[in-house]
């Protein structure tokens, strides 16, 4: 057969490779002469271009799946990322604090009460269970002469706990499948023991390295398989030692909700406390902590950051990525040295974590991070968790559109725009570290309308500060240059004056339309007025206008009128964040005003 050198070998859709078959074989003396198009070959040519199309497809999805990168199979990302050492996030089942109080009609020294012990919640009418997760001795205390009972802030978590029992004999290569895909692999219990007739049994321990790990020990590893599911794999004699033929092997483990019972804040007994019924439940927490199984995309970002950091933490990004993979409910979050803190905390890391449907941080979800991170810290190095500080984007948006070119309303010209700003905070502000640039985001509500001829804002950032019944003082970071106006008297018309500075009311002295206001000259005064100010304090804290900290001196800020904001006017249109302070947009705190015009 002649060689044909314009024959292609790259190209995949079909009608080019059936173009190429042709053009080949129209290149042959013998056959070149044939009707392609119209005879009978052309039908075997639609089969080999099909086959070779359906060839090039699997060759070009089999090369995919051997990356990380362009994997799509969650099987073959999975794979991958075992070869980085690196296990995917199981489905959490949501965590809460309670105070148990258990009333016996006898009088024991104590009350034992046991791990798994079960507790119920309702969540948006469905039921859920919650249990403890260690065992608890409740030691009897006299209160006014009675015996008490109470067991304060016990962890108790969702999920129904299930027991499997698998027999070690050596056909699974001393690995089990748990069968439930829901499990959560955080709070899993495994127990081996010689075999069915014997009632001892030995803890074995989990491990997620071989460090400080030798042949005798009694380790298992958890590891993902196919179809969501998880395996506990044991060692092999050298990292870690099989369990002997015939041993049984008992896997406890919770089967969990995802998310569907955050939020969970009333609980009652569900079987009784130590043998007894009449048991009173108080919240300490509501839950929160339950989220979904770790996606492939997810996978595919995480595996290879978790590589680099090795289970400890140096630099700031290593804490973020450490503290992310073990808290899947951390929304944003952001480390900076304790040195960068204001004032400087010297051989602290500072965490400043923000949590998915919650409003704070708990004290206990705030040890249990510290706790964790605390252990993959260099020596000398302590962190410490705070909550976040928000400086929240006030925008008064005025735009023009031309009624000659668009035939929608003012009204619906003003949602397009919100939600022009809107989309335009979800990927560029509302986190740490962050920057509104007032250009794009004009450019973002221009471009969500052909009809808008142009478009300004106002900006009016503040910080909300909490009331206080009690003498304090308050140091505010704006993080922003401010701008300055003329220094303010009692003859400074209220319309005309554009302070740096400026809070809602509150109140003072009496005076309930009191607030702060910058007096010019890095003085912040509290002042009163409609249209002239009274000057009720003249000197009541301090303003930088370069940094944009804010020095309030004691006092007692009560009685605002709502929550209590300080706003201020950045000397740029471009307002950032940094350190442990969110930069936020809220829907609320967008103002549009539409002008109709014509080209």
């Amino acid at each position: 057969m002649a060689a044909n050198s314009a024959t292609s070998v790259v190209d995949l859709d079909f009608e080019t490779i059936k173009s190429n078959l042709t053009n080949f074989l129209k290149g042959q003396s013998s056959i070149q002469d044939y009707d392609y198009e119209g005879s009978n070959i052309n039908a075997l040519l639609d089969v080999l271009s099909y086959n070779t199309y359906l060839n090039n497809f699997y060759t070009n999805m089999i090369a995919n799946e051997m990356f990380l990168d362009t994997a799509i199979i969650r099987e073959s990302v999975i794979s991958h990322a075992k070869e980085l050492n690196y296990l995917p996030r199981s489905s959490t089942g949501a965590s809460a604090r309670v105070d148990i109080k258990v009333y016996p009609p006898d009088s024991p020294s104590s009350i034992n009460m046991d791990k798994y012990t079960r507790f119920s919640s309702v969540v948006g009418g469905k039921s859920y269970t919650f249990s403890t997760d260690s065992d608890v001795t409740i030691i009897a205390t006299e209160v006014n002469g009675e015996a008490q009972y109470l067991a304060s802030n016990v962890s108790i978590i969702e999920g129904q706990v299930i027991t499997e029992f698998f027999t070690a004999d050596g056909s699974n290569n001393f690995s089990v499948t748990l069968s439930n895909k829901e499990v959560d692999i955080s709070n899993i219990s495994v127990r081996v023991r010689e075999s069915s007739t014997v009632s001892t049994n030995t803890e074995w321990t989990k491990v997620s390295t071989v460090f400080g790990i030798n042949k005798e020990s009694d380790i298992y590893f958890i590891e993902p398989t196919e179809s969501f599911k998880y395996k506990v794999a044991f060692g092999d004699g050298t990292f870690g030692r099989s369990p002997n033929i015939g041993n049984i092997i008992e896997v406890t483990y919770r089967a969990v909700s995802d998310t569907a019972a955050n939020r969970a804040s009333k609980f009652n007994s569900a079987g009784g406390v130590g043998g007894y019924s009449n048991v009173v439940v108080t919240t300490v927490t509501s839950a929160d902590g339950g989220s979904e199984r770790e996606s492939v995309t997810s996978i595919k970002q995480n595996a290879p950051k978790a590589f680099q950091v090795q289970e400890r933490a140096v630099t700031s990004n290593d804490y973020e990525i450490i503290a992310r993979q073990h808290f899947p409910e951390i929304q944003n979050i952001a480390a900076f040295g304790g040195q960068d803190a204001n004032p400087p905390r010297f051989g602290k890391v500072i965490l400043a974590v923000d949590l998915v449907q919650a409003d704070g941080v708990s004290l206990a979800k705030t040890q249990e991070i510290e706790e964790f991170i605390n252990t993959r810290t260099p020596v000398g190095v302590d962190a410490i968790v705070v909550e976040p500080k928000f400086i929240f984007l006030g925008i008064k948006l005025t735009l023009t559109y031309d009624i000659g070119s668009s035939k929608e309303s003012p009204t619906t010209i003003s949602s397009k725009s919100r939600s022009a700003l809107l989309e335009y905070a979800v990927a560029n502000l509302n986190g740490f570290n962050k920057k509104y640039r007032n250009s794009k985001a004009l450019a973002a509500v221009d471009s969500s309308d052909l009809s808008i001829m142009g478009s300004e804002t106002l900006l009016k950032p503040y910080i909300i500060i909490p009331q206080s019944d009690i003498l304090r003082s308050y140091q505010i970071e704006t993080m922003n240059e401010l701008k300055e106006d003329s220094r303010l008297t009692v003859n400074t018309n209220v319309n005309n004056y554009e302070p740096a500075i400026e809070s809602t009311p509150f109140t003072y002295q009496g005076d309930s339309s009191a607030r702060f206001i910058d007096a010019g000259r890095g003085v912040l005064a509290i002042v009163r007025g409609d249209t002239s100010f009274t000057i009720l304090k003249p000197n009541a804290g301090t303003i930088n206008y370069v940094t944009g900290e804010i020095i309030i001196k004691p006092i007692t800020i009560s009685e605002a009128t709502g929550s209590l904001k300080i706003y201020f006017r950045p000397k740029n249109k471009d307002v950032m964040s940094m350190k442990d302070t969110i930069l936020q947009l809220n829907s609320n705190d967008i103002e549009v005003v539409v002008n109709q015009g014509r080209l």
